[in-house]
């Protein structure tokens, strides 16, 4: 391997990890799912989410954080309509009912998950900082971009079950639904939090 690309590799670890490590909107829904459904269920989830920010990271690495620049406004659309989802979905998890409830909230399919990282404020920030800062020029830019790609991909799993897992550690308080109650209610308004992070990037 060339010896630029392997100098790449200790700081775009970091940077993947700590990316991922930080709050967010994924973070937070994987804590939820992790404490209503347990590790298992929340797996097709976690692959949901490397889909669909794979999808992403390639989307943006052949230019659309280009025309974004060119035309701001549809930028502008895009975090207006994903503020609203991102409202919606925080509601839908704030109030949940118990899973006794036929109305009970389900785990993230692997098409939603991925789909979700098209609206994830955070999923953009770090993929487009990453597609700036790590990729080289010249003949290096795809091998360096496909090493972002990857360590993505891997870097990323140890926060990811980091969050699965605290959500799981309070799992067994769930069955009483007053904590279940407040639970779902901190999680709907920590998900909320993440929104100004959308209106901040604009500024």
């Amino acid at each position: 391997m060339n010896t630029a690309l392997l100098e790449l590799i200790p700081a775009l670890a970091l940077f993947c990890l700590i990316s991922t490590i930080t709050p967010g909107p994924n973070n937070i829904l994987l804590a939820h799912s992790g404490a209503n459904f347990g590790i298992r269920r929340t797996l097709p989830h976690v692959l949901g989410i490397r889909c669909g920010m794979t999808l992403l990271h390639i989307v943006i690495l052949l230019g659309l954080g280009e025309i974004f620049r060119l035309w701001p406004v549809m930028h502008d659309v895009f975090t207006f309509i994903a503020a609203g989802y991102i409202v919606y979905m925080s509601a839908k998890i704030a109030f949940a009912k118990m899973h006794s409830s036929k109305n009970s909230l389900k785990p993230m399919t692997i098409l939603q998950a991925a789909s979700f990282q098209a609206i994830n404020p955070k999923s953009w920030a770090s993929l487009m900082s990453a597609s700036t800062l790590f990729t080289l020029t010249g003949d290096l830019f795809w091998p360096s971009a496909f090493l972002c790609i990857i360590a993505f991909n891997v870097a990323t799993l140890p926060g990811t079950f980091m969050w699965i897992t605290i959500g799981k550690l309070v799992s067994s308080k769930l069955q009483d639904p007053t904590f279940h109650r407040y639970f779902n209610m901190l999680m709907g308004i920590l998900l909320l939090t993440t929104l100004p992070m959308m209106f901040v990037q604009n500024l």
